[in-house]
């Protein structure tokens, strides 16, 4: 495959596959605590995850990153789990983030047309999810030559609204104060809220994400220099979006006012508000909306190269471990994922309620499916040898101690993270957390079916 990705490319990378803003807003409706959980997600969950993914990926810069990571130090079967909740994972994602960047254009659309009817009106949700899901799928077809400028694209139309909402805040907190006071009684978590501590959960997946590149890792020009220091450029940005963005809302906007439901939207329409300047909410929606596309884009092209590279592994059907012959790029995957992908983003859009009721199972599950991998990371960092002849000084960024210490700082995070999605949230029961156990079984079922019937198949061309 091309080496289409340079250092900048993968910064834009990095930043538009972590970066988020409904996060900013979530977070700023618990107060000021916000900031404080933010600061313990970034030490335990943020750093571990960063350096995990620079020194693997400085020392084993392959195509399929996280999953040959775990077939190194776990064997097949391991490579293979870790894989495949990875991509299904992302299955999943996609029609939540296509809901996303639709109903922040709507709104945009409805601000600027005076028509209110774009948010309500589902063929204009059907045809933007679906157009956009097909739209990032041609792209993915033709290369990260082409599809890498709308994630440079995307990575802006985050963080722009993030910094006009912390400039905004600063201008309003030195010339009326601040909205929520921030002093050591609101700035300390409260330990007998178990539903504020369980966000804590939620932070660590805002925070997920920089693994990602690492499936792309044979196409990066010259990774083991440019993975590290995008890394390091794009952690600034990263952090700066969610803290400064959560320390803006929380400047300008009293706390009772900021709902996490609501997202972004309603905090910027009282900064608009503020600043004498309606328009901001609608221009900085219309910003979502293209950071949402490129969001997209990202991990659509990332996630594919997982049924790629197992295929090639001949543990998924060998045909998707195929490449086109012109625009060299695991084509068949692509499309497989685009038409399952499209039968979820269905399901989540058609307004059918056993449909949806379905759906919101398999978003519980995401969580759970999504943090796996991060735990073959994390365990792979720490148990990992390196090859015959590479000395610890190679490792290019870890000494041993270090991946021992970051990797069980990051490993201990994950697993607290896991057993806090698993906790009912109040008035849900313990009903539902049975269904997205059981689902998340049968998904990672679903695979082994699929690795020990390849499996067989492998042992008996070997055998003729």
């Amino acid at each position: 495959m091309a080496r289409a990705l340079r250092l900048w490319d993968l910064v834009g990378l990095f930043v538009v596959a972590v970066i988020s803003l409904r996060w900013i807003a979530a977070a700023a409706a618990g107060g000021p605590s916000s900031l404080t959980l933010w600061v313990l997600a970034v030490l335990c969950f943020f750093i571990p995850q960063g350096l995990a993914v620079a020194d693997l990926s400085a020392r084993f810069p392959e195509e399929g990153g996280l999953y040959r990571w775990t077939k190194r130090g776990y064997g097949d079967f391991h490579g293979f789990i870790c894989g495949w909740c990875y991509w299904v994972n992302n299955l999943i994602y996609f029609p939540s983030l296509l809901l996303y960047l639709c109903g922040s254009l709507a709104f945009s659309l409805a601000a600027f047309t005076g028509n209110p009817e774009w948010e309500t009106n589902s063929t204009f949700v059907v045809l933007v999810t679906l157009g956009t899901l097909w739209l990032v799928a041609g792209l993915s077809l033709l290369g990260l030559r082409y599809s890498k400028w709308v994630q440079n694209i995307g990575g802006l139309g985050n963080w722009v609204p993030a910094a006009l909402i912390f400039f905004i805040g600063l201008w309003v907190a030195l010339k009326y104060g601040m909205a929520n006071p921030l002093n050591t009684a609101t700035l300390l978590p409260p330990l007998n809220e178990w539903a504020r501590l369980g966000f804590f959960a939620q932070m660590c997946f805002a925070l997920a994400g920089l693994e990602l590149v690492s499936f792309l890792g044979a196409e990066v020009q010259n990774p083991k220099k440019n993975l590290v220091a995008a890394l390091g450029r794009a952690s600034f940005f990263v952090l700066f979006a969610y803290m400064a963005g959560t320390w803006g809302i929380l400047a300008t906007v009293p706390q009772e006012k900021i709902t996490a439901v609501n997202g972004v939207i309603l905090p910027l329409i009282e900064l608009g508000t503020k600043i004498h300047w309606p328009a901001l909410a609608p221009v900085c929606a219309l910003l979502i909306a293209i950071a949402g596309v490129g969001t997209t884009m990202a991990w659509f092209s990332g996630a594919a190269r997982v049924p790629y590279v197992v295929g090639v592994d001949r543990y998924l059907p060998a045909w998707l471990g195929k490449t086109h012959p012109r625009f060299k790029t695991p084509h068949y995957a692509i499309l497989l994922q685009a038409v399952v992908s499209t039968l979820f983003t269905v399901f989540a859009t058609l307004g059918n309620s056993r449909l949806e009721n379905i759906y919101k199972v398999l978003v519980d599950m995401c969580l759970i499916l999504y943090f796996i991998p991060y735990l073959y990371l994390f365990l792979t960092l720490i148990h990992l040898r390196l090859d015959k002849g590479v000395a610890d000084e190679d490792s290019f960024l870890l000494s041993p101690k270090g991946r021992k210490f970051w990797g069980r700082v990051g490993l201990a995070t994950t697993t607290l993270a896991i057993v806090m999605t698993l906790i009912p949230a109040e008035g849900h029961g313990w009903r539902l957390l049975f269904k997205t156990v059981a689902g998340t079984g049968a998904m990672i079922g679903i695979g082994l079916y699929f690795f020990l019937r390849e499996k067989e198949r492998k042992a008996a061309a070997s055998n003729a």
